[in-house]
């Protein structure tokens, strides 16, 4: 079983490697703007299918009945698996033709607080109108935490900013113990003579956009430099939202987009503050709009999503084709299908930074591309080993009506993880800049889950339900004790990292460019609590196959509804305290509820025995060990963390991973929580 584990592990591995070099270039060229708010909500929406289905949540339906089939009859087996290809095809191709025009009314369900919304509360949910009378009159409106705000005047030339006051408050964490508030009145300065690229709530000085040729350059070499020079700012203008700005020392930014209309926010690398009092005194009279947020993303993340929303499609398909090759125990290709998708993403990032293509419309049309590539490569699998899926006919007989029943309640108790995070960011786009906060954040925790936990589950479900189809259900039972002393083994030094050096991994990863030390932090805070969960998730992923190799979905799915019920009720309670870290930490406590429902549910099945026991706890402790070992080595590796060079932080970075890894690798020997003979022995299995 171990071994099967490694080749799934190893894909996943090298998938979730090239995801995080597509993440750093994505930040390259999209920092953390409009466009960067709008493609990551909108990645998300068929992203959520491909982990739901790519995943292994279909397979929980399809496998047991294909394999039951296969082993009878090979031939009728195969008709099977053609029969519920074709019906997936055109159930999901029909609802792919309605949802696309639909779009708008799905993205006001998925990111509602992406919607233009004004600052005051009295006004909320439309636009607040300041209609001004005389010059030099003074508005004052309640912000509700905003980071940016946006005016937009109505008549031309009826905006000039002359002062603004504002006060701030701590959020995070230390909004729990007490707040800080300070109100500040300053006047505008003078209009700075470098240009500014607005990046979501901060702002990037490029200097002057200008073509001045250096002293001593005539003819060819100053056509060629000219040329460089003009093509070098088309791509910051196309990439960038470029305005002319007005800063202070501290405090708000004021950024002057064309003629009249402002952006305000807070400068780079406030961690924490948020603006919760707002006033202005204008240099002359009118009416304008003011916003709390970007008007224009809704609109630009439903372009987005309209163009990536044939994958859903796409990898529907894969994943019935990845269950018919895990059955036939072909697991290396279905694994590897991920990568292809990150393969074209990066393809598609060289063109934006060699040919200068718009980076959203280019990334959302890679992962269409992407979706057909793995249903071709998955495809060519099948039939290469034997498995010839065809589209034919489709028909609602006995035996598709039996799967489809099976699939409903295995989906949905299956991929009861991606509607947690899809309820955090439903809530998370109320929060300026929580979206980031959370994709970067599960980015990192989905790796030891995608290499443990799925890859556990993708394992077990065929072998567990070979063993009861044979009588053994002993054997099923201590195959899923196995499968938890693995995946804790591997989880629990995962977690107990994340906790303890959050922010410092995040550093490492992600720190450079648009992505400063405050997001780090507010990454790093969402992660620690996420990772609190990874076990439990884990453990999910181990316990469902007990239910679904006997054919039963609908209790996993009723834990899994009252996870989802968990989760919203916790979210709404953390929310308005912890900001994106309660939505994190709503998340972790709603896996531990299902572990719970799942292991009373399993008993007299999976028994642990005394052995077992003691094993686990031995595992507990040497990653508490392991978490005391991390914290003075972050300690002394401090300032390249907060002060060195991008180079610095990720070396920093490394020596943490390795000296952890080696520290839970000694306490583990030498407190026998495993040992070389029981992992030589798992990998002899197979």
């Amino acid at each position: 079983m171990l071994r099967s584990l490694m080749t799934v592990s190893g894909f996943t591995l090298i998938s979730r490697l090239l995801g995080f070099l597509r993440d750093i270039l994505i930040a390259r060229f999209l920092g953390t703007g409009l466009v960067a708010d709008a493609f990551f909500a909108a990645f998300r929406f068929p992203n959520l299918f491909r982990r739901i289905f790519g995943e292994g949540a279909f397979n929980a339906a399809f496998v047991p009945l294909f394999g039951r089939k296969v082993a009878a009859d090979h031939a009728g087996g195969i008709r099977f698996a053609s029969k519920a290809f074709s019906m997936l095809f055109v159930v999901l191709g029909i609802f792919t033709l309605v949802a696309i025009p639909a779009m708008p009314l799905l993205m006001n369900l998925v990111v509602p607080g992406f919607k233009a919304r004004d600052v005051d509360p009295s006004f909320f949910g439309k636009t607040t109108e300041i209609v001004l009378q005389e010059k030099g009159q003074t508005f004052e409106v309640g912000t509700k935490g905003a980071r940016a705000m946006f005016l937009n005047p109505l008549e031309k030339g009826s905006l000039r900013v002359s002062e603004v006051s504002f006060a701030s408050e701590d959020r995070g964490l230390g909004g729990l113990f007490g707040q800080k508030s300070a109100r500040e009145v300053r006047r505008l300065g003078a209009p700075v003579s470098e240009e500014v690229a607005l990046a979501g709530r901060y702002h990037t000085v490029l200097g002057p956009l200008t073509i001045e040729l250096p002293p001593g350059l005539s003819g060819e070499e100053a056509e060629d430099f000219t040329e460089e020079r003009a093509e070098e700012i088309k791509l910051i203008r196309q990439n960038n939202f470029v305005v002319e700005g007005f800063t202070w020392e501290e405090g708000v930014f004021v950024a002057r987009s064309g003629a009249d209309s402002y952006q305000f926010s807070r400068p780079r690398g406030k961690a924490g503050e948020d603006f919760r009092w707002f006033s202005l005194s204008l240099a002359g009279q009118g009416s304008t709009e003011i916003y709390r947020n970007d008007p224009g993303t809704f609109e630009t993340t439903v372009k987005l999503a309209r163009i990536m929303f044939i994958y859903l499609l796409c990898m529907a398909l894969a994943a019935h084709l990845s269950g018919v090759l895990n059955t036939f125990r072909i697991f290396g290709m279905p694994a590897a299908a991920p990568v292809i998708l990150n393969l074209v993403f990066l393809i598609a990032l060289g063109f934006i930074g060699w040919r200068g293509w718009l980076p959203g419309e280019t990334l959302a049309w890679a992962v269409a591309v992407a979706g057909f590539l793995q249903l071709a490569a998955l495809w060519a699998t099948c039939l290469k080993k034997g498995a010839p899926i065809k589209l034919v006919r489709p028909r609602l007989d006995r035996e598709m009506k039996k799967l489809f029943a099976l699939m409903g309640p295995g989906v949905a108790s299956a991929s009861v993880q991606q509607i947690n995070l899809l309820i955090g960011g439903i809530i998370a786009s109320f929060q300026p800049g929580a979206v980031s906060y959370l994709y970067y954040s599960d980015r990192v925790y989905q790796l030891p889950l995608g290499m443990i936990g799925i890859a556990l589950g993708v394992v077990l479900l065929p072998e567990v339900t070979r063993q009861l189809q044979g009588g053994l259900e002993r054997q099923a039972g201590k195959t899923i004790t196995r499968g938890i002393e693995l995946g804790m083994l591997l989880t629990l030094p995962a977690a107990a990292a994340m906790v303890v050096v959050p922010t410092e991994l995040i550093a490492g990863l992600f720190q450079r460019g648009e992505f400063v030390r405050a997001d780090a932090v507010q990454t790093g805070r969402a992660l620690a609590a996420f990772a609190l969960g990874l076990p439990g998730y884990v453990l999910i992923k181990v316990l469902q196959p007990g239910y679904f190799a006997k054919g039963d979905t609908k209790n996993p799915m009723k834990m899994a509804l009252t996870m989802v019920l968990v989760n919203i009720v916790v979210s709404l309670l953390l929310f308005p305290w912890l900001g994106h870290v309660g939505l994190a930490l709503a998340t972790s406590i709603a896996a531990w509820v299902n572990v719970f429902m799942l292991w009373r549910g399993l008993h007299g099945f999976v028994v642990m025995s005394e052995s077992v026991v003691f094993r686990l706890g031995r595992m507990v402790l040497c990653s508490l060990l392991m978490g005391v070992v991390l914290f003075f080595a972050a300690k002394g590796l401090a300032p390249w963390f907060e002060e060195g060079a991008s180079w610095q932080r990720i070396g920093a970075m490394v020596i943490l991973v390795s000296t952890g890894a080696t520290a839970f690798g000694a306490f583990a020997l030498f407190l026998r929580a495993t040992s070389i003979q029981d992992l030589k022995a798992g990998f002899g299995k197979g």
